[in-house]
């Protein structure tokens, strides 16, 4: 039988009326600096258990000397958000601490943190918001998220977990995550290899009416479908109405490449059959350079988490450049990207990529400052230009009245010149800001812009 909630650590839930505006409706996934996957269980008659796993590199803080340590210190804040809406929320803060200073080993492991919520069937967006509290570095990862209705009246099964460790225990230590007995160690980002050459799996199965037995059958497919690995069929009893199955191999004897592993399951009794597929990945070595590593997270994506993505990285690109892109094919895209990206390295003789970097920086403060509730921060207007341009060296606001509408003007000091970006908030209800004007070469240009804030003026745009 199973336990029906077992929390990692204390957590709390809120209920909120405000909007909140770092996510929309609109979501458009990006490539984060860290790892996060939403695995779905039964939870109780009218809820499901949505439990969220986060994989945090240590290297996203900076560690601080205070004279007697070392340390670093990190919030952690997972949203789930309904309708534009914070319908749930579990906050927590990471701390670490070390006498000597931290190597570059230590500074490169990964953080496993686990968030679980009880949420009714409905599409959720569920956004995870690291903060670096000594460098305030913000990183953001967000997904849409359909919560299905787990029924246990019918052979059925949850979500399975990833892990690259997993074991049943008797006792379990402070901060490890478990479940119904076991240790886990979840594994978000999917990718196994030389450091992680164990593959475990982590499911439950659902809807067993009868006494008397059931079948299992594991297999592993590639990209093409083909056959790889099967291990079973396993015929095992019931243990009553619901049961836990574990997985684990040694994933070296595949090739590098993109992976399905699929649980099968039958009840002999009844011959009623179900299974539950998920999605991994095998590299060969370790990557050790960019590339090798964008590449795997852009082939990850969806098809339209990639178109979402090339959306962003066309704000750098000409117009037969972005083109080009979109006519190609899935696999010729994720090249041109990757290419894009190194060709515009800063410095390419350390393993880092400034301009990625650069990117997530500015895409985080994007969604952070300017997102509304039905566009995330990096499609609007201001967004792209602070995505494009980075922070202005000012900002004058010019608050609205009676006469004029409210507006922004951003100026930038960092060519002979300078130049200007003009916004203006059209008070459509949407909380939008409209570029109007802008003094750069490359942005279009309206000296009328003045006209255009005076309330009642129509459109006078002049492109």
């Amino acid at each position: 039988m199973l336990w029906r909630l077992c929390p990692m650590h204390k957590f709390y839930i809120l209920f909120f009326i405000l909007l909140n505006c770092l996510v929309s409706q609109q979501i458009s996934l990006l490539p984060t600096p860290f790892d996060m996957s939403i695995d779905q269980f039964r939870g109780d008659k009218m809820k499901t258990e949505v439990v969220v796993n986060l994989m945090i590199p240590k290297k996203l803080f900076q560690w601080v000397d205070d004279g007697n340590e070392y340390k670093f210190e990190g919030l952690v804040d997972v949203r789930v958000f309904i309708n534009g809406e914070t319908a749930a929320q579990d906050a927590f803060r990471i701390l670490e601490t070390s006498v000597d200073r931290p190597g570059l080993n230590e500074r490169t492991v990964n953080m496993v943190q686990q968030s679980r919520f009880l949420l009714s069937r409905s599409n959720v967006v569920i956004t995870t918001t690291i903060t670096d509290l000594s460098s305030k570095q913000v990183y953001v990862s967000t997904k849409n998220i359909i919560i299905r209705k787990i029924d246990d009246s019918f052979l059925t099964t949850s979500d399975l977990i990833l892990c690259t460790f997993l074991k049943r225990e008797n006792e379990f230590d402070d901060g490890s995550i478990n479940r119904n007995g076991f240790t886990l160690a979840p594994n978000p980002s999917g990718v196994f290899g030389l450091g992680r050459p164990m593959l475990y799996t982590y499911g439950e199965l659902y809807g067993f009416n009868d006494d008397g037995t059931y079948t299992i059958n594991y297999k592993i497919y590639d990209q093409q479908g083909k056959e790889m690995i099967q291990r079973g069929p396993f015929v095992k009893d019931k243990p009553g109405e619901s049961s836990v199955e574990t997985f684990g191999m040694n994933i070296m004897g595949l090739l590098a490449g993109r992976y399905r592993l699929r649980l099968a399951i039958q009840d002999n009794q009844i011959e009623t059959n179900t299974f539950i597929d998920r999605e991994f990945f095998v590299v060969k070595e370790q990557p050790a350079d960019f590339k090798s590593n964008f590449t795997i997270i852009l082939d990850a994506m969806e098809n339209d988490e990639l178109d979402d993505f090339i959306d962003i990285v066309g704000y750098f690109m000409t117009e037969s450049e972005l083109q080009t892109l979109i006519k190609s094919n899935r696999a010729e895209k994720i090249v041109q990207i990757t290419n894009f990206f190194e060709e515009r390295d800063l410095d390419s003789e350390i393993y880092q990529n400034e301009f990625y970097n650069r990117l997530n920086k500015y895409l985080a403060i994007a969604d952070q400052q300017f997102s509304t509730r039905s566009f995330l921060g990096r499609s609007t207007t201001r967004g792209r230009v602070l995505i494009l341009y980075g922070r202005p060296d000012d900002i004058e606001s010019y608050s609205a009245n009676e006469e004029r509408l409210s507006y922004e003007i951003w100026q930038y000091e960092d060519s002979d010149k300078g130049f200007i970006f003009i916004f203006i908030n059209k008070e459509d209800g949407t909380g939008m800001f409209e570029q109007i004007h802008s003094t750069h070469p490359n942005e279009f240009r309206n000296y009328r812009w003045k006209d255009i804030i005076i309330r009642g003026t129509t459109n006078l745009i002049d492109f």
